[in-house]
């Protein structure tokens, strides 16, 4: 699949906004990434993007490829400061993620950095996912809820998680069992999904917001972390506590894409 119009499209700054883990950029430039059974590739080639999957369809909604940006960005752009941060990361797309690999990801995440977090998360699945050939090469799928269900917490010390084990064992039982049904949580409102994730433990308001956007394409989901709120404390002003209230009288039903640029941002600046 070959992406003429890049305006709205950059492989680093989607790949490193903070939303996804297993996407990794090559000596050539070209990143590879994991994503549900397939192995898939994005590079710059002539001016425009290149995707290497196997399933094109698949690939276009990954990259919500229909998602209108330029339509996004003007409804947003209400002040100086979100001006300046989605010209910083003019080209973040949010990426349409699995579900069950988004909520996992987002429990390691938890107190813990990029590098580490995605040096866990490919240990699990280099130890319990299945066997993907690509170019050679072997890489691995993310493990299914129903594997990790079969687990015990003494199972996951392979991977080094720390106090995290026992989140990902509660998360994969209650999934596997369908005691948490996560398709039906496409079809939620926010406070319904958010409601439902929580019902694992270890799992509180910013990992369910973050799975709320990142694998379920909810707009108006906020997730909060240190430098989300560095950025509300010195470029707004907003003091913590008030800061849901204020994105969304500001930003609407799209703050949670507000977040992604503001997020990007602050990285950079503070």
């Amino acid at each position: 699949m070959f992406i003429e119009n890049t305006q709205h499209f950059d492989l680093k700054q989607t790949f490193e906004c903070g939303q996804c883990f297993r996407w990794n950029e090559q000596q050539d430039g070209e990143y590879i990434g994991v994503v549900g059974n397939y192995v898939m590739g994005a590079k710059n080639v002539n001016g425009g993007i290149e995707i290497i999957c196997a399933d094109d369809f698949f690939a276009a909604q990954y990259f919500d490829m229909d998602g209108d940006y330029a339509k996004r960005k003007n409804k947003l752009q209400c002040d100086e400061i979100i001006v300046k941060a989605i010209t910083n990361g003019h080209g973040i797309r949010l990426l349409k993620q699995q579900p069950w690999e988004t909520l996992v990801s987002f429990i390691i995440s938890t107190n813990n950095n990029i590098p580490r977090i995605k040096k866990i998360i490919e240990l699990l699945c280099e130890n319990f996912g299945d066997k993907l050939i690509h170019s050679n090469k072997i890489y691995y799928s993310f493990p299914t809820a129903e594997t990790l269900a079969e687990l015990n917490v003494t199972d996951l010390a392979v991977i080094r998680c720390g106090y995290r084990d026992k989140f990902i064992i509660d998360a994969a039982k209650k999934v596997a069992s369908g005691e948490i049904n996560l398709q039906k949580i496409s079809n939620m409102s926010l406070e319904q999904g958010r409601s439902e994730l929580k019902k694992v433990t270890g799992v509180g308001d910013k990992v369910a917001e973050c799975v709320l956007l990142f694998a379920y394409q909810k707009y108006d989901a906020f997730p909060k972390d240190v430098w989300v709120k560095r950025v509300f404390d010195r470029l707004y002003s907003v003091d913590e506590e008030d800061i849901d209230s204020f994105v969304r009288d500001k930003f609407g039903d799209l703050c949670g894409l507000a977040q992604q640029y503001l997020f990007y941002y602050g990285r950079q600046l503070l």
